[in-house]
């Protein structure tokens, strides 16, 4: 059986995941150019011995907070993958504590995610400080902290949970969780589930990021969609209204980046279905007939493409009609 993230919930807890994360790395950054300014004044003192203490906690805190960029950027592109569950009978706690809060434990894999496993993260910071009180003669000083933002994702609550569930050993060490006993687990408490969710495909998008938000919104706004941007965008309006706004974005070369990379006189039918769940019987070219009875909303259309003129292109004229 495959499993999915409930997708409203798990974009919600990613998005607050990411903020969170945000915010701590910009307090490493700051403590990051702390160390820089300490060292250029000791530098302009004379006192090369603490100008180079200083540099060698600046060069770390600069590779940490570089990591954790990555990190962060990998986080919020990654996709809503869930086959680990299938394909493994174990998984690291880790892996579980991505999934508890909307991430694809894919995104372990990626770069700037190498070797990282908070279960290592006490054993790490005792022979840190063995070494720090070494180095400074076994005279027990203030050890700058570090890794602050794995010690953050250890206090949460989710984090908490895993421990609650399935415990820790003497050395901080986590075993591997049985994949079905997690499994178990996780839908009881619903941060799986076993119905397919429609979620936004992020690779190779036909419009910028930029463009395809605004539509997103503005479209959000005259209520002809009614999903968040990451999932499939359920369309509320006629189907011939949908064929219309394709027409409209195609007379008037919306986006113009991606018609001047694809200049093409026939409509594009397909740029918009990467993004809105198309239910038709038949191919949404074939609702591009709006007879008497004309587009349901087209008025509202028009308003969006004037928009997207106006305020993304920054468009001077007035927009074409049809037949133009």
């Amino acid at each position: 059986m495959s499993y999915y993230f409930p997708v409203k919930q798990a974009l919600a807890k990613r998005k607050e995941t990411v903020e969170e994360l945000t915010a701590q790395l910009g307090i490493e950054e700051a403590t990051c150019d702390a160390f820089d300014k300490l060292a250029k004044e000791d530098i302009a003192k004379g006192d090369e011995e603490k100008a180079t203490m200083w540099l060698g906690y600046w060069n770390q805190w600069a590779y940490y907070c570089s990591a954790w960029r990555t990190r962060i950027a990998g986080i919020n592109m990654s996709d809503f993958s869930l086959v680990l569950l299938d394909a493994h009978d174990k998984i690291t706690i880790e892996e579980a504590f991505c999934i508890l809060l909307g991430i694809t434990p894919n995104a372990l894999d990626e770069v700037g995610f190498l070797d990282w496993r908070l279960t290592e993260v006490p054993r790490f910071l005792k022979v840190y400080r063995e070494k720090f009180d070494e180095e400074n003669n076994n005279q027990t000083g203030i050890m700058p902290s570090f890794l602050n933002i794995e010690q953050y994702l250890r206090g949460t609550k989710e984090y908490k949970q895993l421990l609650r569930e399935y415990g820790e050993t003497n050395d901080g060490v986590y075993e591997t969780i049985d994949t079905q006993a997690f499994i178990k687990w996780a839908l009881k408490l619903g941060y799986i589930e076993t119905d397919k969710p429609h979620v936004l495909d992020k690779r190779n998008p036909p419009y910028e990021d930029d463009f395809a938000k605004m539509l997103h919104s503005l479209l959000l706004e005259k209520n002809l969609i009614g999903s968040e941007f990451d999932e499939k965008w359920e369309w509320l309006s006629k189907e011939n209204s949908l064929a219309y706004l394709v027409q409209m974005l195609h007379v008037n070369g919306l986006p113009f980046k991606w018609h001047s990379d694809h200049p093409r006189k026939t409509v594009n039918w397909k740029n918009i279905l990467h993004y809105i769940e198309y239910t038709g019987d038949s191919k949404l070219r074939k609702n591009a007939q709006y007879g008497r009875r004309g587009v349901k909303d087209e008025n509202l259309i028009n308003q969006i493409i004037d928009k997207l003129l106006v305020d993304y292109e920054n468009y001077p004229h007035f927009r074409k009609e049809l037949g133009e």
